[in-house]
Order: structure tokens, then sequence, then C-alpha cells
């Protein structure tokens, strides 16, 4: 010990300052030992949390250009991913800018327009500016703000697109303004010749003007689309749509809102959300309803959540299909808190997966124990977006940073403050227990 004081005498100098410091550390560093001897413990033995769990992630894409929230790997390997105008107006198309909604992933960190770049623009923009206040256009024949992408059983690929935009010339309204009718519709795609083969256009009673149609899982035996409407409005549903007829019905029930109040928090950070200019003063919480989705193995069993609530519930499809909404909402099960999610998947083991922001996880819920434990963990993982199960046994999921969009407030400094730091990622993750694609 007086060797230690000596030394750092020795090197700060023999003034009257540095004796005193040297003295005190020499006797921080005898309380240590002191303390030690007494309890048998030292700092290295307090439990510490170890941040990862689970398999490893592997890399599989990085995002430098435009913010993407989808992706969907085909039976070949083929990946595509989508670029919503409709969270982010630097993926809305002006005419100028030569952004696009759905590209495919060429490479680590390479993608080309799909089906084309034409297809992905809409003559002149998305946007309407003859009418006051802007609105985002009614084209049936052009995508506009693509949320999701999926790959069904056939291996065909669907291209949601919630027909909603951001433009700044609604910066003084909401952001995202209304739907027009021919916007929001399902386009599917036939990976052997990347022709359309179907577009669905919704019908106004299946899509309101509020609607934010948000995710879609395909069950080609019923011919059958369930989705689900995370309005920031609070209109929310789970939408089923017969896909040879365009037909359906939509399903407002009370569990497809956010629940009041709800905080999330990622990254030790919370989420307030700034619907509008306007609201910069006053950051509001979060109000996205219904929006992770997933379906069981055997088609029977839909599951969703919310992202303004941490809890996961189920519904029968036959309930959905059946068209009698007050059936359907006695037949809506709470099956306990899974954490905060944004995007949900399930294997051919049954096993529900979900975005779990909060921790830096992926859960699974598995319906036969009824419990929701932590699958992967890992400090690169932020805000889990959507996720996709290939035939190659693994889950594919977006880590985009939603967190940090101007669009959110972490409850201190300025708001409206764009805080994503490129570059956004791919990943994958091996699923256990050979679990593979429904």
């Amino acid at each position: 010990m007086y060797s230690f004081m000596a030394m750092l005498i020795t090197t700060l100098g023999p003034s009257p300052i540095n004796i005193k410091m040297a003295t005190m550390a020499k006797t921080a560093l005898a309380g240590l030992a002191l303390l030690q001897l007494a309890t048998g413990y030292s700092p290295s033995d307090i439990r510490t949390d170890p941040l990862t769990a689970g398999p490893p992630l592997e890399i599989v894409h990085y995002f430098g250009g435009q913010w993407p929230t989808g992706i969907a790997v085909s039976a070949t390997g083929r990946k595509f991913a989508c670029y919503p105008a409709s969270l982010d107006i630097m993926n809305t198309y002006n005419g100028l800018n030569n952004v696009v909604q759905v590209q495919e992933l060429t490479g680590i960190d390479t993608e080309t327009p799909y089906p084309n770049r034409t297809y992905n623009q809409s003559p002149g923009g998305a946007v309407n500016r003859l009418s006051l206040p802007a609105v985002t256009k009614g084209d049936p024949n052009h995508l506009l703000g693509v949320q999701s992408v999926v790959i069904d059983s056939r291996d065909t690929l669907w291209i949601l697109d919630t027909g909603r935009v951001q433009d700044l010339t609604n910066l003084a309204s909401p952001m995202l303004p209304a739907t027009v009718p021919g916007g929001p519709k399902l386009i599917n795609i036939d990976l052997t010749t990347n022709q359309i083969v179907n577009t669905i256009i919704f019908t106004s009673d299946l899509v309101k003007p509020a609607s934010y149609l948000n995710d879609v899982r395909i069950d080609c035996a019923r011919n059958a689309a369930y989705l689900t409407d995370s309005s920031l409005e609070g209109d929310n549903a789970i939408v089923y749509v017969d896909i040879t007829t365009g037909k359906g019905t939509r399903m407002p029930f009370k569990e497809t809102k956010a629940i009041y109040g709800s905080v999330p928090f990622v990254y030790g950070e919370p989420m307030y959300q700034v619907a509008s200019a306007a609201q910069a003063l006053k950051p509001g919480y979060i109000t996205f309803g219904a929006d992770g989705i997933a379906i069981s193995p055997d088609m029977n069993t839909l599951y969703f959540s919310v992202i303004g609530g941490r809890f996961l519930y189920s519904v029968p499809t036959a309930a959905l299909r059946g068209g009698d909404f007050n059936a359907a909402q006695r037949q809506v099960n709470n099956l306990g808190e899974k954490g905060i999610s944004d995007g949900m998947e399930s294997d051919s083991n049954g096993i529900v997966y979900a975005g779990n922001v909060e921790q830096d996880a992926i859960s699974m819920y598995n319906p036969l124990t009824t419990f929701a434990t932590v699958f992967v963990r890992d400090p690169r993982i932020n805000w889990v977006d959507t996720m996709s199960i290939a035939t190659d046994w693994y889950l594919y999921f977006t880590v985009n940073q939603l967190n940090y969009l101007n669009a959110i407030y972490p409850g201190q400094g300025l708001p409206l403050l764009d805080r994503r730091k490129k570059p956004y990622v791919a990943f994958r993750v091996k699923l256990p227990n050979g679990g593979q694609k429904i």
C-alpha cells in the first residue's frame, strides 16, 4: 500500500494537493480490501446483465439508402424489402427524387427496384397537389406507400400498399393524410415470371379514410387474406378479404386499439408520438393499434398485437370469415404479455415469434405451455420491424431504428429530430427445434 502511495507521489509530484490525493486513494483501497475481507465478495461478484441470449445473429443486408420495414424471403433465397412513404417522408416519390417502394436485395448492400422502377413511381409523384390540402393519389396502377411484403406457401409475393404517404405540404395537419379510394391495395406477383397476377383494390367498407393497413397473412387453401389496420387515429381492426373476389369483413375488435398511456422504452429512452407539427409542442402517447400478425400452422388461429400495448391476442380465423362481428368479438382471447412488438411470425411448430423492442430481443410464445420466453437477445436489436420465416429454417427480420424517427419524441430535447443512423440492418437467426416456414 505504501509503495502505491509513493508511486502516486512520484508520478504526480510532491505538492500538498497531490500528497492529499494519494492519501485518499490509499484510504479507499484499504477500505475496499477490508470490505472484501469482511463480506467475502468483490465488485466482480455482482450479477450483471449478460446482454445476449440465444443463437447468434447473422447479418443478411445493410440498408444504406432508403429506410426499410418489411422483408420477405422466397424458397429459392430471393429477398425483398419495402420502404414505406407512409412512415418516412424521404421515401415519398415526388416525381424527381427517384425513390421506390419495393426492391429485391441483390447483395449484402445492393438492391434493385421490383418488379420494375416504373411500377414503383406514380407519374408526377405519389401526392395529388391539385387537392387542398394535398392528398395521396388514388392510383391503383402504381405503388404508393408499401408497408409490408410477404411470401405465401405457394412461393408468390404479396405487396401491401397502405395508399398513404407523407408530404411536406401537410406538416400543419396530420403528417399522414387520409386514404383515397384506389390507393390501398394488395398485389400478388408470380416470382417465376415477375408478373403481377392479381391486384385487390380495397373497398370503402374494408378500408376507412384513416386506415393504415400494416401487415398480412395469406391462407392459400381458403383463398383468405388477414390484415391488421394499425391506424394512428384509432380506427383499428382486423380485416378479412377473400382474395378471389376482393370482398371481406372488417372487424374493429376493442383489442385492436392501442392501450391509452402506453410508453415503450427502447435503449433506455421513452417513445412519445408526434402526429403532426402542431403536436410537436405536446407529444402524446403511442396510438398505433393492431400491427403484428401471425397464423397457426393449421391456419385456424390468427394472432395479433398492438404497438401501444404488451399483450398477445388470438381469434379463430373461422370467426373472421364468418362475418358476424359480435360473435367474433366474443372469441378474441388475451394470451398475456409478451413485450412491446411490431412484427410477428410463426413457424411449423406453432411457435409465435414477436419482437421485444424493450429487451433488445425477440420473444417466442408457445401455445402449448402458454409461456412467452426470450428466443434471442442482442445489443444490436432495437426496433424489430418485420419478420419472415424462410424454407431454410431461418427467421429473417429487419432492425430499422423506428424509435429514432422524427415522429418519435424521447421525452427531452427538441422534437421532430431525425435521430436514425445508417445502416439499417436485416438479420437472420436459426430457428429452434427444426422450425420452418408454414
